[in-house]
């Protein structure tokens, strides 16, 4: 149960994580596309305004070189109310959306001005400037009347030179601000030389927007999403989100995500509740079936002792001569007991195993006679089967720390298994070799060999491979499953390598103490012929 609260720990933080990751990539990606439409949106309006602009300045310096002549009769008598009268109709007509117009000097002082006998002092400056520099950056000027900006124009008249402005309604520019501005956006044209003076809105001039204060304050700066110079002004066009746009989204992802993880959190809860129910009920099965199989294993073993006895008395004809049929009739029931008693002892090892309770006594062993033996013990089943073993020349003498008993379980199943699924009349060969830091016993068969879909399962308990073999392999499925265990409890490793329709051959690996006893220790080779048909 630890490990599945672990597990689920691990999961909810994941998801955890896994959200706000989410969460974030979705507010960034939220981020660029609003930054992707102030870019456009500044673009659009300054390249509006920059146009429109352009288009003023080049009509009052046509108008003014048209109409030189009235200006400069004008210049001359001020006060003359049918020219001036004259002057603003032909001004009205080249420009009906004109606030005022002025006639100065060109020094900068007015002959003539249309502002009531009042000119702002912006006004005056920016004439003076154009004057001097016959440069102009048009800039909102207000106005008790309306606020404006002006276009300005030299013009000469025989040896007269004069300079003509003519103001227009900064609603003109809101208009245009309007147009260009996105929901949740607030595009806006700003004075920078003025310390960020706001001067155009969509709404018109500033003055129709009422605050304190018309300049950028801290907030409103860093809600700046993108920024563009107006050529020809003082002006730069910027665009800030509403400070309600992105609150409101990351709101909306928090309690989306929020939702999610509270459902995930539920879902979890649930299911681990449900794994605990099923996980008490998997441990009391499991401990039944031990208890079961520990009662049948034990009750077993001693009425099959009993009759494995017997029978190989009957065999041996002990009680008396028996008929072909009756020996051979024994032969079987004491063939299915001695299946029946690798049974009950495989039962037996696996509930130690699982247990944690299998004893194992370990001592130095000289690995070569100790293979030799169990080649010894495995022979007469390997003939039976029509196979036979043949150990290869051996090494020189190696000692091991093993428990003789386990390890020699280990091999009686791997021969046994060559035997069972080799090849007809197969001669398997085992091979002792010194391997890195270990020793490997490798026992090698000429069968149909291991699928490789199988490599998975093979070691798993009660798992048999399909073999071809036509032969009698009838076993318990936990012989690999239990000599794996054996050799990893020696700090050992045991596998195969198998080519289909080749043969398949599996390897102990045990680990060779760090002391080793090396001699010249040779069987001659009557010796080897002896034990090695």
């Amino acid at each position: 149960m630890k490990k599945h609260f672990i597990f689920a720990i691990t999961v909810i933080s994941f998801v955890a994580i896994l959200l706000i990751w989410i969460s974030k990539s979705r507010l960034d990606d939220f981020h660029h596309y609003h930054t992707s439409i102030a870019t456009e949106s500044t673009a659009s309006a300054t390249s509006e305004i920059s146009r429109f602009i352009a288009e003023k300045q080049h009509m009052v310096k046509v108008f003014g070189n048209d109409h030189a002549k009235l200006i400069s009769q004008i210049a001359q008598s001020p006060n003359n109310e049918e020219l001036n009268k004259q002057l603003k109709q032909r001004i009205q007509t080249y420009f009906p959306d004109y606030f005022s117009f002025t006639i100065s000097r060109p020094d900068g002082d007015a002959y003539i001005d249309d502002f009531d006998d009042f000119i702002g002092e912006l006004c005056k400056l920016d004439l003076k400037n154009f004057a001097i520099t016959n440069r102009q950056s048009p800039r909102i000027h207000p106005n008790s009347v309306a606020y404006h900006f002006d276009v300005l124009t030299k013009l000469q008249h025989q040896s007269q030179e004069l300079i003509l402005f003519i103001s227009f309604h900064a609603d003109i520019l809101g208009d245009i601000i309007n147009s260009a501005q996105t929901s949740g956006h607030q595009l806006l044209l700003i004075d920078p030389e003025a310390s960020n003076l706001i001067e155009v809105t969509n709404e018109g001039p500033r003055i129709k927007t009422y605050r304190p204060d018309y300049r950028l304050n801290k907030s409103e700066s860093e809600r700046i999403l993108a920024s563009k110079r107006i050529d020809n002004t003082r002006w730069n066009a910027i665009d800030l989100y509403e400070t309600s746009l992105f609150t409101g989204y990351r709101n909306k992802i928090i309690i989306s995500s929020a939702l999610i993880f509270v459902l995930f959190v539920t879902i979890t809860l649930i299911m681990m509740k449900i794994i605990h129910k099923n996980e008490k009920l998997r441990i009391s099965a499991e401990r039944h079936k031990d208890d079961f199989l520990s009662v049948v294993s034990h009750e077993l073993r001693t009425p099959i002792t009993s009759i494995y006895g017997t029978l190989s008395l009957i065999a041996n004809e002990v009680p008396g001569k028996l008929t072909a049929q009756s020996k051979q009739l024994t032969q079987i029931a004491l063939s299915n007991c001695e299946q029946l008693n690798l049974l009950i002892n495989d039962l037996l090892d696996i509930q130690k195993i699982e247990a944690g309770k299998m004893d194992f006594n370990f001592e130095a062993t000289d690995i070569y006679p100790f293979v030799l033996q169990c080649i010894e013990n495995n022979h007469a089943y390997a003939e039976k089967l029509g196979s036979n073993f043949k150990l290869e020349s051996p090494p020189a003498e190696i000692i091991v720390h093993i428990d003789r008993n386990r390890i020699a379980q280990v091999m009686a199943n791997l021969l046994s298994n060559a035997a069972k699924y080799g090849g007809v009349n197969d001669i398997i060969i085992i091979n002792i070799d010194k391997v890195d830091n270990c020793i490997r016993v490798s026992v090698t068969d000429h069968g149909d060999g291991i699928p490789e879909s199988f490599r998975y399962q093979i070691f798993d308990k009660f798992t048999q491979s399909q073999m071809s073999n036509t032969r009698n392999t009838n076993g318990t499925g936990l012989g690999l499953c239990i000599a794996r265990t054996i050799a990893e409890e020696h700090g050992g490793t045991i596998d195969y390598e198998s080519t289909t329709g080749q043969g398949t051959t599996f390897y102990l690996d045990l680990p060779i103490p760090d002391t080793i006893s090396y001699s010249a220790h040779q069987l001659t080779q009557s010796q080897q012929n002896s034990h090695h048909p």
